[in-house]
């Protein structure tokens, strides 16, 4: 989490005790135990508070680092990349936030609930990351990565025997349910269930201290009731700057916790920090859970929808009229070999534009894998035929299109809408018959399924 501005504006509470301390001694002396048991009290109220600030700011670690080792993992199972598996464990070797959380909770609150929920919440998340490990390893055996190439603690992990004998494919499918299925979703649920009771743990013990504060507060103005009414105007000007600094805005901010909204940062300066700390915390973290739900559903090169969206789609549509489209990159291959993988990736990404600004926001266009994309267009009958050879050649005339520096592209389509005739029972098969007669007739071109081979290619009327 981001350190909050410095410049936050308010009284400081330190600054305000030595204002009142200096009026009290300037009054009488006889007001000097008085004077010296306000001190006392605002100064444990101030330091209840800091150890608030700081117990929120492990717990905000806590969860920051258990989100972030989930992120980790779930990148790696999902796309192969080292570097996500390096960060893991980075975070879980050299970072440590959740340890780091722990040993300063344990510093400022040892013994107390606070300290023992978070203690729970660190067990579970430690107990999360072996299974994550684990899933790590599916993964990298799954997409045969070179050990040499992992970290050192993911090439010591053993896979059980049962999980030797599954092929590439069933190892990589097991490491995805083992981030993604319910009982990862459990453990992470009882990851911020710990954290919440650690939250209001923390709540009423800072609630507590504020209560003995006032309790001594309250024998204090009770000995100065006794005094002038000078003094008495004094002590009522201080406990309405209480009020209006101190608790106003802890409740404030307690309401915002408890509904998990931000809050108005005001009262006095340590205060609106901590109001600062919170906000920037909830933000975070939903922008956190934003960017996990974005990740698990999209191809990082391309943007389009990846293949588990693909599927999570063709289940929502099922049954509905709809077109189906798959699209292979004509000998992509060479463009990688000839040119270098970055002009690789710079075809996919021109092809997934064009695929994409071609068709509606409500259709699903996605990168199925490698050099293959698929386009559900969904409310689609066979009497729109027309219309979806229009879109295939203004793609495909953008393709050829070299002005942008990349060499002509050229793809092979098949097509079949859910009312084809002779249809099996998958229409994913059937646009996949359709795109085998493109590849038999030369590629470069189109064919719906249904039309007894015959499709359309490159000509020089189309090219």
């Amino acid at each position: 989490m981001a350190k909050p501005n410095g410049k936050q504006g308010g009284i400081r509470l330190r600054r305000m005790n030595w204002v009142m301390i200096s009026i009290t001694v300037a009054l009488a002396v006889i007001l000097a135990v008085a004077a010296f048991s306000t001190d006392r009290s605002f100064k444990n109220l101030e330091q209840a508070t800091a150890r608030y600030a700081l117990a929120r700011t492990d717990t905000a670690n806590m969860q920051a680092g258990s989100d972030y080792l989930t992120d980790r993992a779930r990148t790696f199972v999902v796309t192969g990349n080292v570097d996500s598996a390096e960060d893991f464990f980075r975070e879980v070797e050299v970072t440590r936030r959740r340890d780091l959380a722990m040993e300063s909770m344990e510093s400022a609150l040892s013994g107390t609930d606070t300290a023992r929920y978070l203690g729970e919440a660190l067990q579970a998340s430690n107990r999360l990351a072996g299974s994550e490990r684990y899933a790590m390893a599916l993964a990298a055996s799954g997409y045969e990565i070179d050990p040499a190439s992992l970290p050192n603690a993911l090439r010591t992990v053993t896979l059980t025997a049962e999980d030797e004998a599954l092929s590439g494919e069933e190892r990589l499918k097991k490491a995805m349910d083992l981030v993604f299925d319910e009982t990862y979703q459990t453990y992470k649920q009882t990851i911020r269930d710990d954290i919440a009771r650690c939250e209001k743990a923390l709540l009423g013990e800072t609630e507590a201290a504020q209560q003995q504060g006032s309790r001594q507060l309250g024998m204090a103005l009770t000995l100065q009731t006794l005094l002038l009414a000078l003094l008495v105007m004094v002590v009522i000007v201080i406990v309405l700057c209480n009020g209006r600094l101190v608790f106003q805005p802890i409740e404030a901010l307690v309401q915002a916790i408890n509904k998990d909204v931000t809050t108005e940062e005001s009262g006095a300066h340590e205060l609106r920090i901590v109001a600062r700390a919170y906000n920037q915390a909830l933000a975070e973290n939903q922008q956190s859970q934003e960017r996990l739900a974005y990740r698990a559903t999209h191809d990082a090169l391309t943007g389009l929808y990846n293949r588990g969206a693909f599927e999570q789609a063709r289940q929502r549509t099922r049954g509905r009229a709809q077109a189906m489209l798959i699209i292979d990159v004509d000998r992509f291959k060479i463009f990688n070999d000839e040119y270098g993988h970055d002009m690789g990736d710079r075809v996919l990404q021109k092809v997934a534009n064009a695929i994409q600004s071609n068709f509606r926001e409500e259709d699903y266009v996605c990168r199925f894998g490698g050099d293959e994309f698929t386009v559900i267009m969904v409310h689609a009958t066979s009497a729109m035929r027309a219309l979806v050879e229009a879109k295939i050649e203004r793609i495909r005339r953008t393709l050829r299109d070299t002005s942008d520096g990349l060499p002509v592209i050229t793809l092979s389509i098949g097509v079949a809408f859910s009312d084809r005739p002779d249809p099996t029972d998958d229409i994913l098969k059937d646009a996949d018959t359709a795109l085998y007669a493109t590849k038999e007739r030369g590629r470069d071109g189109y064919t719906f399924y249904g039309d007894g081979g015959k499709g359309q290619g490159s000509s020089p009327q189309n090219a």
